[in-house]
């Protein structure tokens, strides 16, 4: 028959047995603790080596944003190669039918600027080499009046323009009357004389300068119709039109389009009489845009 062990005795057997049991739980406690640390100093090892963002993040640079490429082609059947600008939405045109924008090839570099400009505005143009001031003028009235454009505005490639230049020109168009035939939101001085209307439009006189102005086709009309070829020059030409009755001008009395001079040393009586400066430039902003610091 079994003896009993004293109660003592199990007493210590159950506290050794508990010890052990302890002892075990604590061990595998460790063996756990050993390897999760080993896990968390691979993983950070890893994460420190792979610091570097992955080929597609985008670092950040303080370099300047490059501008659109600018895709260039045959203009007609000239030698000269010029912008292509894809129409950027029924607003592109500033609330004309067109745009056309007069290139010097003596000043190449004016069409990259120009170009950039009108990408950074969203507006659309149509470069036209400039040859001749009288032929290439006509040329463009011409046009206008072949493709039936209700209107076109006609830049300079050498212009600045306000950075609002939407804003301005639509409201510009609310207060043009229907019968104009030129508008000039740009020019170097108007003679407009004392007038009784209020408001940005003014009856032009005897508009000077010919780098930011727009044509009706009725104008266009006119002008192709009574503008012959001779030695004066086309503003002269216009002015006569004018003088005659044949066109009704209107222009603004603060200019949003100006010309800008060719180099940042350029002295203020270097511009053109009457020419004032823009409130905001958009040639500046684009040289912002750029990471350029060009004064206006």
């Amino acid at each position: 028959m079994k003896s009993e062990l004293p109660e003592s005795v199990q007493d210590e057997a159950l506290l050794l047995r508990s010890t052990t049991d302890n002892n075990e739980q604590l061990s595998r406690f460790r063996l756990h603790t050993v390897l999760l640390l080993l896990l968390l100093l691979l993983t950070g090892s890893v994460f420190v080596w792979s610091a570097d963002p992955p080929p597609t993040a985008i670092k950040p640079t303080n370099e300047p944003t490059a501008p659109p490429t600018v895709h260039l082609r045959p203009y007609k059947d000239t030698s000269h190669r010029l912008p292509v600008l894809p129409s950027a939405g029924p607003s592109s045109h500033l609330g004309f039918a067109h745009i056309y924008v007069l290139h010097d090839p003596a000043h190449p570099w004016r069409l990259l600027r120009m170009t950039h400009l009108l990408q950074l505005l969203s507006l659309s143009a149509e470069f036209v080499p400039l040859t001749d001031p009288f032929l290439t003028r006509m040329s463009i009235y011409r046009d206008i009046r072949q493709h039936s454009y209700t209107s076109a505005l006609i830049l300079d490639d050498s212009v600045d323009m306000e950075l609002n230049i939407r804003t301005l020109m639509h409201a510009a168009h609310q207060n043009l009357p229907r019968d104009w035939d030129m508008f000039f939101p740009g020019h170097c001085g108007a003679f407009e004389g004392t007038q009784d209307t209020a408001g940005m439009l003014r009856v032009a006189n005897m508009p000077i300068c010919l780098h930011a102005h727009a044509v009706s086709l009725k104008g266009a009309h006119q002008i192709v119709n009574h503008v012959k070829p001779s030695q004066e020059i086309i503003e002269m030409a216009i002015m006569r039109l004018k003088e005659r009755g044949l066109l009704h001008m209107y222009s603004l009395d603060v200019p949003v389009f100006t010309p800008r001079p060719d180099t940042d040393e350029a002295k203020k009586q270097d511009r053109p009489a009457g020419n004032k400066r823009l409130e905001i430039s958009a040639l500046t902003h684009l040289s912002l845009w750029q990471g350029k610091t060009q004064k206006a």
